[in-house]
């Protein structure tokens, strides 16, 4: 038996792993971007509306995406919301423990 034959699978086993939690870490990430865009779209809802009346005009829409765009991108990579590392987290928890800390709050909630 060669040794190199091992030394691959175990190689292609840690690089599928990584590859498992880089997947995962960027999912996360999306789903905080996804968070923040939407969260930013809200609070700045009523900040692009025409003081003048003017109706029809695209512009403030685009350059009120854009914003919306660049806010959340920024948020997200920074993770400064926090729901990236929640969803890591809860990745990282076994079904047991999920199971027990839904329990858990079910119980507390009714005392």
């Amino acid at each position: 038996m060669n040794i190199e034959s091992y030394i691959h699978v175990a190689r292609s086993q840690v690089g599928d792993e990584r590859s498992s939690e880089l997947k995962k870490e960027q999912a996360a990430t999306d789903f905080e971007e996804l968070f923040a865009k939407h969260l930013v779209k809200e609070m700045t809802k009523g900040s692009f509306e025409m003081t003048d009346g003017v109706s029809g005009m695209g512009g403030n829409s685009l350059y009120r995406e854009f914003i919306t765009d660049a806010l959340s991108s920024e948020l997200a990579a920074q993770r400064k919301l926090g729901m990236a590392d929640l969803v890591m987290e809860y990745w990282g928890q076994t079904t047991e423990e999920v199971i027990n800390q839904k329990s858990t709050e079910k119980n507390g909630s009714t005392t």
